[in-house]
């Protein structure tokens, strides 16, 4: 029985990739080191949670608190304690996949929508 999984690479940048699985319908998220196996939901919800946070706020506060910030959401197995790059790193690489996920759903949109 054949039982490898094929990945789909979605988005990678300098601090990490996003790859697609569609047999398990699940997106893995290479970064810092870990990888991180979520559901699109889950997906969406760390995408929303890191994008919430004001990294203007956090470069110009001189509060030792303010270098770093916790990011953790329902249906991810990781909690991210990230500095301010990181978060920034982070920030892009997920909507760089973000955008390409929704690149794909109007592509796939489009080449249906002419067959029916």
């Amino acid at each position: 029985m054949h039982t490898a999984t094929h990945l789909t690479e979605i988005y990678t940048s300098e601090a990490g990739t996003v790859y697609q699985c569609d047999r398990q319908n699940r997106i893995l998220l290479h970064f810092a080191g870990e990888l991180s196996v979520l559901k699109v939901d889950a997906f969406l919800r760390l995408k929303y949670a890191v994008d919430s946070i004001d990294l203007d706020a956090m470069a110009n506060s001189p509060s030792r608190a303010s270098d770093f910030d916790i990011v953790t959401v329902c249906g991810c197995d990781r909690c991210f304690v990230l500095t301010l790059t990181e978060l920034s790193a982070l920030k892009e690489l997920l909507a760089g996949a973000r955008f390409i996920l929704e690149l794909n759903s109007m592509l796939h949109e489009c080449l249906n929508a002419d067959l029916v």
